[in-house]
């Protein structure tokens, strides 16, 4: 078989690449949300040969991880890392050069490595021979990723194309895993799908740090707190009262909804508009008549009567200072 040429070369490398990064994203909908970022590195394990790996998710400024997904290393590397930090020579590296892949072999030599305190502290133990990492940080939330590769054997470097493969695959990889999150958050069956069409959602711990976040969120609370645009967004720009039953509250000018998700909150956001002064009830019949059904057909979906589905459409009227179902409709388009 005839070898092929470098520009075919770089076209099949191109096309693989591709694959995976369509692949990611189809699967987002499909895979569960709990097995979506472990399939993802099997993926990449096609497109980068690799023994190990670790991908962190963590905030720039408590300077800690939020989670960790890891192929064949045990969870006490995550934690030597942290606390061996200052005789690691990636660490900074990578913060100065985020978005690109580092080779160890980039910062000392092999000979010198093999001899390093690192080495023997931390990667020699795991059978650790070759590295390569490489960070990604959102400036605007102070939210950073990142993904480790390892191998086992000395003589298997990793190659220029697997930088360029890793350099590629990271920002996709943190992006697909953030809309699966999203996504299956919406539309997970323990879960009240949002009434709110324009709504945006964040992913925060209880002092207001972000853990994810959609762009759209930080979008909207740009346009609501000005004075942060620009400048770093990593914190809420509202307290969360999580020592009150209400969980919808309004806050200069934006409705804002709480959830606890495990030991941290979803915040959902949304611009104030007239629908948000109705009680949650009243949203209800509101959404419900908007599909057109009868007042009979209402009462029977809400196990109420039609006369209470009546009077509570009279209410409505009153506090939206309206007088017929058109004009009620009108302000849901």
């Amino acid at each position: 078989m005839a070898q092929l040429s470098l520009k075919e070369t770089s076209l099949v490398q191109q096309d693989k690449l591709n694959q995976f990064i369509s692949e990611l994203y189809i699967a987002t909908s499909k895979i569960e949300l709990a097995e979506y970022r472990d399939w993802a590195l099997a993926q990449l394990q096609g497109l980068i040969e690799f023994d190990g790996a670790i991908w962190s998710n963590g905030h720039q400024q408590t300077v800690r991880f939020h989670n960790h997904t890891l192929v064949n290393v045990p969870e006490s590397l995550t934690q030597s890392l942290l606390d061996n930090l200052s005789i690691n020579p990636l660490a900074q590296k990578l913060f100065d050069n985020l978005g690109s892949p580092i080779d160890m072999r980039d910062l000392m030599t092999d000979k010198d490595f093999y001899q390093s305190e690192i080495y023997f502290k931390c990667f020699k133990p795991q059978g650790i021979e070759r590295i390569l990492s490489s960070v990604h940080l959102d400036e605007r939330t102070g939210l950073f990723t990142l993904l480790t590769l390892y191998r086992f054997e000395r003589d298997k470097p990793f190659s220029e194309q697997a930088k360029k493969y890793q350099h590629q695959a990271l920002y996709h990889l943190l992006t697909a895993a953030k809309h699966a999150l999203f996504l299956q958050l919406e539309h997970s069956g323990d879960r009240q799908v949002s009434r709110h069409n324009n709504s945006h959602k964040a992913i925060c711990d209880k002092q207001g740090y972000f853990h994810q976040v959609q762009t759209s969120f930080i979008d909207l609370l740009e346009r609501y707190y000005p004075a942060i645009n620009g400048t770093n967004s990593s914190l809420l720009k509202f307290p969360l009262p999580l020592d009150t039953d209400k969980q919808v509250y309004e806050v200069n000018g934006l409705q804002v909804e709480l959830k606890s998700f495990n030991d941290l909150v979803i915040v959902e956001i949304w611009p104030q508009g007239p629908l948000d002064s109705l009680s949650v009830r009243e949203q209800e019949i509101v959404q419900i008549l908007a599909k057109g059904l009868t007042f009979k057909e209402a009462a029977r979906e809400l196990d109420l009567s039609p006369s209470t589905v009546s009077n509570h459409l009279y209410r409505i009227y009153q506090k939206l200072n309206i007088g017929s179902k058109g004009e009620l409709f009108k302000l849901l388009t």
